[in-house]
């Protein structure tokens, strides 16, 4: 004889034999634990059904056997707190792993780095001196101030007019207009005589030309961009309050040196002793520098930016001779 009764939970018919009875087993729908009650018992959370069903229906659920089982006690919250530990500790391993590689790719990119220099900018270089015939000018590429091209046209057109000038007893800065841009030119004074540094002379400072050159191109080009648009500004201010703007000598350096170099002369100096000459010409694989008619030798070392930062970290001795 067969015993039908309600899970008190989901309400599924459960149907066992009458051997089941007080028996403790899982609804087979919820799995949730039950006993199985007496025929004709109310069960101690729903009344049990004792209604039979006829052989040609179906009940929701009917097991063929309700297992015996015991019940487990509710864990407390000191075994769950260590379950939870064992659980987060399981991905500790695999995390840590994870992270001690990631660590080891970055070093091994770190130290294979083909743009990273690794050698040591510093020795004994020569210089040989140079006629002024080698400076040829330069013009200031209108692309690294497009977003105020029609302020930058605007000054071109007044350097027709009115070219701008900057003259020290080092050296004259002209600022003129040609083919629609600004071109740069520069003419050594009679105390200064103009010397070429090789760059070949050092393997090292090879290398770091070869794998550094476009990082400090970059930063040039950066940095003519920001001082070309503070020039166009204060020019630009000055027209507003109608006058004719000489403030040239404030972008002898920022603007007409840093457009006659490149990346490696813009971050480089000459320090004599009593001041730093920045370089003022670059080309062919050398540095030009104008010098004291009577100096004798001086250091090349890098120029420091405005956030301290020195991008050619050298210091070489150079010997003034027939080298170079």
């Amino acid at each position: 004889m067969a015993i039908e009764f309600n899970c008190p939970y989901c309400t599924a018919v459960i149907r066992v034999g009458d051997t089941a009875v007080g028996k403790k087993g899982t609804c087979p729908k919820c799995d949730t634990a039950v006993v199985v009650p007496r025929p004709g018992v109310v069960s101690s959370t729903e009344p049990v059904s004792t209604a039979t069903t006829s052989p040609d229906v179906v009940p929701d659920v009917v097991p063929d056997v309700v297992p015996e089982f015991e019940s487990r006690p509710e864990a407390s919250v000191s075994s769950r707190v260590r379950r939870r530990r064992r659980k987060t500790g399981g991905l500790a391993f695999p995390l840590a792993c994870g992270g001690l590689l990631l660590l080891a790719i970055t070093v091994a990119w770190f130290l294979t780095d083909p743009s990273r220099f690794r050698g040591s900018l510093s020795g004994e270089l020569t210089a040989s001196y140079v006629t002024a015939d080698v400076l040829e000018p330069r013009s200031i590429d209108p692309q690294l101030v497009q977003t105020r091209s029609e302020d930058f046209a605007a000054l071109v057109e007044s350097l027709g007019e009115r070219p701008g000038r900057v003259r020290s007893n080092v050296m004259v800065v002209a600022f003129v207009e040609l083919d629609g841009t600004i071109q740069v030119r520069v003419e050594p004074a009679s105390e200064y005589r103009l010397v070429r540094v090789g760059l070949g002379q050092s393997e090292a400072l090879q290398q770091f030309v070869e794998t550094q050159s476009n990082r400090l191109e970059g930063l040039r080009r950066e940095d003519l961009a920001n001082s070309l648009g503070q020039l166009l500004t204060d020019w630009q201010a000055a027209q507003e309050d109608d006058e004719v703007f000489e403030d040239w000598t404030g972008f002898r350096e920022t603007v007409g040196l840093t457009a006659l170099v490149g990346g490696l002369g813009h971050h480089s100096m000459a320090r004599t002793g009593r001041q730093n000459l920045r370089c003022l010409y670059e080309a062919g694989g050398a540095l030009y520098f104008l010098v004291p008619a009577s100096l004798g030798e001086f250091q090349l070392v890098g120029r420091v930016r405005d956030d301290g930062s020195v991008p050619f970290p050298a210091d070489f001795s150079v010997r003034i001779g027939s080298g170079g």
